[in-house]
């Protein structure tokens, strides 16, 4: 094969993921709408969720942060990295942050998060040695306690 060929192969290749996303972002328009859904496609984007787990961690994240009275830039990716209630350490929900915002140093995500635990929107599932941090709202949810 030579290189126009796989450029061209390449080029359908990505069309076709191109429409898929179009696709998705059309069907997350239609079940949830406006914040919720372009938070969705971005969990979608960031984290390959499912479209209906992400519709679902994406009304997670909207919930907690109007709970709260709002959040900041960094606090809003830190929920959005905790939305799968997937327990986190602090190194991996500063990887998914860096996922979402592009950069975040591991010291202002935990600081961020401690935050985050006294307002009562996150939870130390793990220990005081190795914290490991899901959503409050995840809780009970196969969430290891």
């Amino acid at each position: 094969m030579d290189l126009e060929e796989r450029l061209r192969r390449l080029e359908r290749m990505l069309a076709d993921v191109l429409a898929r996303l179009e696709s998705i972002e059309e069907r997350l328009g239609e079940l949830g709408g406006g914040e919720t859904a372009e938070l969705a496609f971005r969990l979608v984007t960031a984290f390959s969720l499912p479209a209906a787990a992400a519709l679902e961690a994406a009304r997670r994240v909207v919930s907690t942060a109007r709970s709260l009275g709002g959040v900041d830039p960094l606090g809003r990716a830190v929920l959005e990295a905790l939305s799968d209630c997937e327990p986190l350490t602090v190194s991996e929900v500063t990887r998914r942050v860096r996922r979402i915002k592009g950069s975040a140093s591991r010291r202002t995500v935990r600081e961020r998060l401690a935050l985050l635990e006294r307002r009562g929107a996150v939870v130390n599932v793990g220990s005081e040695a190795r914290p490991r941090y899901v959503l409050r709202s995840c809780r009970g949810r196969s969430v290891e306690s």
